[in-house]
């Protein structure tokens, strides 16, 4: 496996995640959160960012495009997303293992994120272009799990489906529903 590339997190989203809130409910639920597993085929393909891309375009896709990280203050335009709708439809219905950084939608009462953004590096936001969304994949997990650090990667793992989700942040091109979630080791 390639090694994940990790940017800097802008100051403007810095300050758009804290104004989240709190993202912790317990020091050690992110580490040990493994729902069960029974949804969990015994063939997990586990893939790389631009596997994520038609096959067609991956020739020309490229992961060193830095995102832009200007301060654009909290009157500033939101940073727009460019729209590849392009997806890899072999992999819709296939029990898929990504690594990625959590953006958190959703955030309980309890303090438990249930819907999140993964994304293929850290500081991808509202105020830094978000990716793609054939980059961006849009995660449920039913029950939540109280995440310690924005700033780590985790693995996740679950049904792929090829399904677009819009969101106040961005657009994804593919969704699913969350198995397992556990920590990326570097």
């Amino acid at each position: 496996m390639k090694m994940l590339r990790i940017r800097f997190l802008s100051i403007a989203c810095v300050a758009y995640i804290a104004a989240l809130g709190p993202l912790t409910a317990s020091a050690n639920s992110a580490k040990t959160a493994a729902p069960a597993t029974s949804g969990i085929s015994n063939k997990i393909v586990e893939l790389e960012w631009d596997e994520l891309v038609p096959v067609q375009d991956r020739e020309k896709f490229s992961t060193s495009a830095a995102p832009i990280h200007d301060y654009l203050g909290e009157g500033g335009p939101a940073a727009q997303q460019p729209m590849d709708f392009g997806v890899n439809k072999s992999l819709d219905g296939k029990t898929i293992k990504l690594p990625g950084f959590i953006v958190p939608l959703d955030i309980g009462k309890d303090g438990l994120v249930s819907e999140f953004f993964l994304v293929p590096y850290f500081g991808a936001c509202i105020h830094v272009p978000p990716p793609p969304p054939n980059q961006i994949v849009y995660v449920r997990i039913p029950q939540g799990i109280a995440l310690d650090s924005i700033y780590e990667a985790y693995w996740i793992t679950g049904k792929l489906s090829v399904q677009n989700k819009q969101t106040r942040l961005g657009a994804a091109a593919y969704s699913v529903v969350a198995d397992k979630i556990e920590i990326y080791k570097y």
